[in-house]
C-alpha cells in the first residue's frame, strides 16, 4: 500500500508552488510600477534653474570642435592673386581680393595677408578705404588733429613720415578716418583688430590660465610706453627693464563700465614668446612687443575691447 499522503502531498506542492511564482510575478510588477512612478514624478537635474550669473559674464557654450575650412578653388584663385598682387608692388588690388576672400570665409592665409597690406598701405602715400587728406588750420597741433579724428599722434606721424610733431599752417596731412575696436577670443587666443566693422589684422594672443580672463565689455582706460610692475605677491614695484617685470615693452589698461570689479586687466607685452597662442597669463591679454607696439600706435584711448569665449 502507498502511503495515504503520497499523492496528497504531491498535488498540494505543485499548487503552492503556482501559488508562490503568481506572487512573485505581482511584486515584481508592482514593484515596477512604483519605480515608473516614482521616476516621473522626480524633476530631472536639468530642469532646476542655473544659478543667475551678472549680466555680460554669462558664459557661453563651448563651440564644438573646429575643422579648418578648406578654402573653394575661387577663394585660392583670388589669394593667389593677391600673392601676385603684392610682389609687384599693387597693393591696393591686393587689398581688394584679400577683402573678398575675408568677407566671405575665415581663410587663415588670407587673414594674415590683409593685415600685412592693411599695415603697409596705412603707412604708404597709397590711398585706401578711411585715408584723407586734411589741410592743417590755424591753431592746430597733432594732439588736437588726433583727437577731431579718433586716432594717435604716433599714427599720424608715421602715415605722414614726420620725425618731429611741427606741423605748417596749409600744408595737408595723410589721416586715417576711421574707428578701430577690438574683439579677444580666450578660446582661438586671437585680438582682432576691427576697422568700421572690417577685420583690419588679426594677432595671435595669450590669455589667461585655466580661463581667468574674464568675458565683458571693457573700454582702453590708460597707456603707458616702458611700463613698470607692481607685483601683486609683495607689492613691489618693478620697473622696465628688469628680467622680473612681465608687462614686456608696452601696457593698455582696460576697464569695465559695466562691471567696476573687474581690475587690474590689461593688454601688454611680453618676452615669453612660446607663451603666445595659449592660456598662459594671470589674467591680461599678452602680446609679442612688437605686436603690442604696432596694437599701441593704432588704437586711442577710449577704443572698445570686446572679449569672449
Amino acid at each position: 500500500m502507498k502511503p495515504i499522503y503520497a499523492g496528497t502531498h504531491q498535488v498540494r506542492g505543485r499548487g503552492r508552488g503556482k501559488v508562490i511564482f503568481t506572487i512573485i510575478v505581482l511584486l515584481q510588477l508592482a514593484a515596477v510600477g512604483v519605480y515608473f512612478y516614482m521616476k516621473s514624478d522626480k524633476p530631472e537635474a536639468n530642469e532646476n534653474p542655473p544659478a543667475p550669473v551678472p549680466e555680460g559674464l554669462a558664459p557661453t557654450p563651448a563651440p564644438a570642435a573646429m575643422v579648418p575650412a578648406t578654402p573653394s578653388p575661387e577663394a585660392k584663385a583670388l589669394v593667389d592673386d593677391a600673392r601676385a598682387a603684392i610682389d609687384a608692388g599693387q597693393l591696393t588690388s591686393a587689398h581688394a581680393s584679400l577683402n573678398r576672400v575675408v568677407a566671405a570665409s575665415p581663410d587663415p592665409e588670407a587673414i594674415k595677408l590683409l593685415g600685412q597690406v592693411n599695415m603697409q598701405l596705412l603707412k604708404s602715400s597709397l590711398m585706401m578705404p578711411g585715408k584723407e587728406y586734411y589741410v592743417i588750420q590755424s591753431g592746430d597741433y597733432l594732439q588736437k588733429i588726433a583727437k577731431k579724428y579718433n586716432t594717435t599722434v604716433a599714427l599720424l606721424k608715421a602715415m605722414n613720415g614726420m620725425e618731429s610733431d611741427v606741423i605748417r599752417l596749409g600744408d595737408r596731412l595723410l589721416v586715417f578716418n576711421s574707428t578701430f575696436s577690438i574683439r579677444i577670443s580666450k578660446n582661438r587666443n586671437e585680438l582682432d583688430l576691427v576697422s568700421n566693422g572690417k577685420l583690419f589684422k588679426r594677432y595671435s594672443v595669450g590669455t589667461g590660465k585655466f580661463g581667468k580672463t574674464p568675458v565683458a565689455k571693457f573700454t582702453i582706460t590708460d597707456k603707458i610706453v616702458e611700463p613698470a610692475w607692481d607685483r601683486p605677491s609683495d607689492n613691489r614695484r618693478i620697473e622696465y627693464g628688469d628680467p622680473e617685470n612681465v608687462l614686456g615693452s608696452r601696457w593698455m589698461a582696460i576697464k569695465s563700465a559695466d562691471h567696476p570689479e573687474l581690475t587690474g586687466f590689461g593688454i601688454h607685452g611680453t618676452w615669453e614668446r612660446n607663451s603666445i597662442g595659449q592660456q598662459s597669463s594671470a589674467g591680461c591679454i599678452r602680446m609679442l612687443n612688437e605686436d603690442v607696439e604696432e596694437l599701441f600706435d593704432l588704437v586711442p584711448r577710449k577704443t572698445p575691447v570686446m572679449i569672449i569665449e
